[in-house]
């Protein structure tokens, strides 16, 4: 089943019908938007607009209809001179009236209390297509619900700007971390988090008929139990069940029930391993549809006492001090907990772990680990062949990256002029090269010289890192957006056990929807920007680092004994004049 199901949301074939189902089924509308403002007046940007039907069983916001000073709205916020200010309003509106505030807004425009003029809000495109309704199978918000306990799933309608709203460009890191603080604290939501909700409106209906339905499976797994427990004068409402009986590798089974208030009992005379299922309204559609989900058979848990506690010294350091010493808390005795009896079908439980197994390895395979060992030839083709995937870039960062990983891996470039940038540390250039008796940074800058004279087009850029030792210890290639950690460095990598690994792409957490962190900017970049005395270029530290190398010399002279006898003796000579002068004075 897909986690999300679309559907219309009434057997009404009209708006006005569709409307007349929601005012009987819910009481009132609560509606609040989010606004920015760089200088606290109109025009304001609009940043998020919810419309939430309410029914007598949900709870309600107590704050709406107080003003600011008693804790109400509107509230707002200063970030300062370049964030500017948030804003919130939070009004209550009749059913038929939220719900054509909500049309207005689908037209493109919003009326917010406070304001002359309704808020222009561009482009909207509808998700999905009205009338339909999406229903959550997960919170929509991913921290919190939006107000309040919302039980029974909800059914969602979104209205997505059609082009990016951006408010953060220019902010300080501080002012986007007190929006995101405030946001969450007002709303709910961090809504900096997703940017696409950024300039979005909803429509919210929360479950109108029942606040829980809870499954029990029977002891001997061949029936389940479905526990309904709807709002008060909705016992009578007429819902059914659809029930997927589902295996390891797909769906074995569809089965229907009516449901009614109290408990339910579904047979399955196959037995249960997994589950999902869905309920539906004759006037309303879908209500509710959950994901796949397991009945437990056995849990075991392990407590473990701590029975002494060990204090480890620090490590004595070159400097002579040590490092800060610690505590561990070691356990001496544990105690386990087992509740329930697992099914002794053996088949079924090497299924489960081969299930288990597919899982961990399609992990693996997302972050395409490999693994080499003695087999040099090995690892540094599946470097090259990554290498060879680039289209926009290839970024090394690697301390002891010289002149045989040159023409191995940063001439494997399969595009002219791909931009290949690299950088490479002064604690190795600074190295001789046994083979070619001179130092590393030498030897790397003649071999890009051979290699520019051969093919203009390269666009190589080597930079050297300063310091005794390198700022960054790991190896990193970078190809396009890819970021892949190495084991070992690229001289000599499948040699000796080493791995490979692409890292997951960074979570978007920073203002205008920045990576929470990022290698290619956060890292490479960084070092790569740093002033000259940090990050020379090749060139010009070699030639740096001859001045220092060399520096001014005295030429040695070779004298013979002669001349060395003549110069002693009128050193001597000079000694007695100077005596003789003294002894006349």
């Amino acid at each position: 089943m897909p986690s999300e199901l679309t559907i219309f949301p009434t057997g009404a074939s009209t708006e006005e019908e569709f409307i007349a189902q929601c005012e009987a089924d819910y009481v009132s509308a609560e509606v609040t938007t989010v606004a920015h403002s760089i200088s606290g007046r109109p025009p304001f940007t609009h940043l998020l607009g919810v419309v939430e039907l309410l029914h007598g069983g949900l709870e309600a916001n107590p704050l709406i209809g107080r003003s600011p000073s008693a804790g109400g709205y509107p509230r707002r916020c200063d970030l300062g001179k370049r964030g500017g200010k948030l804003f919130v309003q939070r009004w209550v509106l009749e059913v038929r009236a939220g719900l054509l505030w909500y049309s207005q807004c689908r037209a493109g425009s919003m009326s917010v209390p406070g304001t002359d003029k309704p808020v222009q809000l561009g482009q909207l495109a509808s998700d999905p297509p009205w009338p339909h309704f999406v229903v959550e199978a997960e919170n929509f918000w991913r921290y919190s619900e939006f107000w309040g306990h919302r039980p029974g799933n909800s059914r969602w309608h979104r209205l997505l700007s059609s082009s990016p709203v951006d408010v953060t460009s220019g902010w300080e890191l501080d002012e986007f971390r007190r929006a995101r603080e405030w946001m969450s604290s007002e709303v709910h939501i961090d809504l900096f988090s997703r940017s696409v909700l950024l300039g979005s409106c909803h429509l919210r209906l929360p479950n109108p008929v029942y606040r829980k339905l809870d499954s029990h499976i029977g002891a001997d797994r061949k029936s389940i139990t479905f526990d309904l427990v709807p709002y008060p004068n909705r016992a009578s409402e007429e819902l059914e069940l659809t029930f997927w009986n589902r295996r390891a590798w797909g769906c074995s089974e569809v089965r229907r029930l009516v449901l009614r208030a109290g408990k339910n009992l579904l047979r399955i005379p196959e037995g249960v391993e997994q589950a999902t299922h869905a309920v539906t309204s004759p006037t309303r559609g879908i209500l509710e549809q959950s994901g796949p989900y397991i009945f437990l058979e056995t849990i075991r848990s392990e407590i473990r006492y701590a029975t002494e506690r060990r204090l480890v010294d620090g490590v004595p350091k070159a400097d002579g001090t040590a490092s800060q010493s610690y505590t561990i808390d070691v356990s001496g005795h544990e105690q386990v907990i087992s509740v329930g009896e697992p099914q002794s079908n053996e088949t079924l439980g090497r299924l489960r772990a081969d299930e288990a197994e597919q899982q961990v390895e399609k992990a693996w395979s997302q972050l395409a680990i490999q693994w080499f060992d003695e087999n040099e030839r090995a690892g540094t083709h599946a470097i090259r062949d990554i290498i060879g995937m680039a289209h926009e870039r290839i970024d090394f960062l690697d301390p002891y990256f010289g002149q045989s990983d040159l023409r191995s891996f940063a001439l494997a470039t399969t595009r002219h002029g791909l931009p290949v940038r690299i950088l490479t540390s002064a604690d190795f250039c600074t190295k001789k090269d046994p083979g070619v008796s001179m130092e590393n940074g030498d030897a790397l800058l003649h071999e890009l010289a051979s290699i520019r004279a051969q093919d203009p087009r390269l666009a190589i850029e080597i930079k050297v890192m300063a310091g005794a030792k390198s700022p960054v210890h790991d190896r990193f290639l970078v190809v396009d957006d890819a970021v892949w950690v190495i084991g070992a460095s690229l001289n000599e990598f499948g040699s000796r056990g080493t791995l490979i690994l692409r890292l997951p792409p960074p979570a978007m957490r920073g203002p205008g929807g920045a990576p929470s962190f990022s290698f290619s900017k956060d890292v490479f970049d960084a070092h790569w920007g740093r002033p000259e005395a940090l990050s020379t270029p090749l060139q010009e530290w070699v030639a740096q680092r001859g001045l220092r190398r060399t520096g001014p010399q005295v030429r040695a002279v070779r004298r013979t004994v002669a001349e060395r006898l003549r110069e002693t003796q009128k050193i001597i000579a000079d000694g007695l004049r100077r005596i003789g002068e003294v002894w006349r004075a």
